[in-house]
């Protein structure tokens, strides 16, 4: 329910707001303003005169009854705020007045939680040395201590006092994570080195039996990595789940934390490889790091899937570019009996179906290259696009020929002339658009074809020659186009006529 503030009560927080003690005194004298009136968070004069150590002010409220333990939506109360923002006199005030030290609010956190967390040392010192019945490793609701707090705020003072007091270095919250661990989650290598200067154990681990080290390498902070490292951290450890710190940094796409660790040993085809986890979290970087590490690319996890099968259930095209480049196996199946190809065609990934049949008939290309002494072939760009000559003019004649002249099963039978597997078609197939998908089949077969030519053979010829093993010579030979020597040239006017 919304407060409904009277003019008088704005201008009376705003006062103490601002230390104007004399509008306090005259609101409160001649305008009987109430010294405990709230606005929509719940807080009284008395929370803004703290928060800003406004001393006379809080004086004045104190004196005029303001009441020291009023919490706000928060569940703060002035000595909480005051604690907060390191005011240690209004704090002073405050107690001298009669507010308790030891109140909380709705987190949990009193006020050392507030002034660990905020560095301010000062209050920690009046804390620790006025303050009686004070648990310095009292944990807030989550199970956080202040020394959990300043370490992971990454305030040093704080975590140096807190340590001078004998906190408990060890201590855990809910979730089983200690100080290290915190200060791994939010990357303060500084405190790190400190608390490990101290004896805190490196490799320690959290409910999930996460270290400190996997902690970092999930939210890439490489600054901790190397800091841990220079205490003897272990780069395989794994948790629960057996995830290592290289699965967390490769599924996070840490392509620099990937690197260090597997320069300090790092094992990459352990469990659910970290090229399984990068392909399944798109992470092209990550995925070609691992590939340069020789890293394992056919290794089958618990589904009996390869990274290769992950990349193409999830259409990413780039990620499935890469391992066909690294000779990933076409021909492993996942634990329903899948190839990647299978899966592409269910999934109506029709560049990932066509890219995988360019990479099956790839191989023979490569091997006919070998054999003409040609320059080596590079399997990504061969992926991307035809390294023919021609390719450019060439792919308008297909595209004209496809959907004008071939009939509906011609594709099929070029597709046989030109040894593609029964497995190819129904994949090429499997793509339908209407009664008409034919001349889209055709046209990604005759692509798929062309990206198979050497560049040293005469693409045409090799075109009629196709065209007349299935008994289409006629339109072959209606294109008006000449053999010369290993190009062609065309008649003016038309590339392919239609058909009489």
């Amino acid at each position: 329910m919304d407060v409904i503030m009277t003019k008088g009560e704005i201008n009376f927080h705003k006062a103490a707001k601002e230390n104007d003690l004399e509008s306090v005194r005259k609101l409160l004298s001649e305008y009987h303003v109430n010294v405990n009136c709230k606005n929509n968070l719940d807080r009284t004069a008395l929370h803004w005169a703290s928060a800003n150590g406004n001393i006379d002010v809080i004086e004045k409220l104190v004196e005029d009854g303001a009441d020291l333990e009023s919490k706000d939506k928060y569940g703060m109360r002035p000595v909480l705020w005051a604690a907060w923002f390191g005011h240690l006199e209004a704090i002073k005030v405050l107690i001298t007045g009669g507010a308790t030290p030891l109140c909380t609010n709705k987190q949990g956190m009193g006020i050392l939680h507030c002034a660990a967390q905020n560095n301010h040392v000062g209050v920690m010192n009046f804390i620790f040395e006025s303050l009686e019945n004070m648990n310095i490793n009292e944990g807030e609701i989550t199970g956080r201590t202040p020394l959990h707090l300043a370490s992971e705020a990454g305030h040093i003072e704080a975590v140096m006092r807190l340590i001078d007091m004998s906190c408990d270095a060890n201590a855990r919250d809910k979730d089983g994570k200690t100080a290290l661990h915190l200060a791994a989650e939010a990357g303060k290598s500084e405190v790190i080195r400190k608390l490990l200067n101290l004896g805190v154990e490196v490799s320690d681990r959290d409910a999930d039996g996460k270290t400190a080290m996997h902690i970092a390498a999930e939210e890439g902070h490489l600054n901790v990595i190397e800091v841990l490292f220079d205490f003897d951290a272990k780069a395989d450890t794994e948790t629960i789940k057996e995830m290592s710190p290289l699965h967390f940094a490769t599924s996070r796409g840490h392509s620099d934390i990937v690197t260090t660790l597997i320069e300090h040993g790092a094992q990459l085809d352990q469990g659910n490889t970290p090229l399984h986890l990068a392909a399944l979290g798109n992470q092209s970087e990550v995925t070609k790091i691992l590939i340069k590490k020789k890293c394992q690319v056919d290794i089958q996890n618990y589904r009996q899937q390869t990274a290769l099968h992950i990349g193409v259930e999830a259409g990413y095209q780039d990620i499935v570019e890469i391992l066909l480049g690294a000779n990933a196996s076409l021909d492993l199946r996942e634990k329903l009996g899948k190839t990647p190809l299978q899966l592409a065609a269910r999934g109506s990934f029709v560049a990932i179906v066509d890219m995988i049949i360019k990479a099956e008939r790839y191989y023979e290309v490569t091997r006919d290259y070998h054999e003409k002494e040609l320059d080596d072939l590079d399997p990504h760009l061969y992926l991307r696009q035809p390294r023919h000559p021609s390719a450019a003019q060439m792919k308008d004649i297909l595209w004209k020929l496809a959907t004008k002249q071939l009939k509906p099963g011609d594709w099929k039978k070029l597709a046989l002339y030109w040894k593609f597997t029964a497995e190819h078609i129904r994949a090429i197939e499997h793509q339908y658009t209407g009664t008409h998908s034919y001349k889209e089949h055709g046209f990604r077969l005759l692509m798929i074809w062309l990206h198979g030519v050497r560049k040293d053979e005469n693409v045409m010829r090799l075109l009629f020659e196709a065209l007349s093993a299935i008994e289409r010579r006629n339109l072959a030979g209606s294109w008006g186009c000449k053999f010369v020597g290993k190009g062609y040239q065309r008649k003016p006017r038309t590339l392919i006529p239609h058909e009489q």
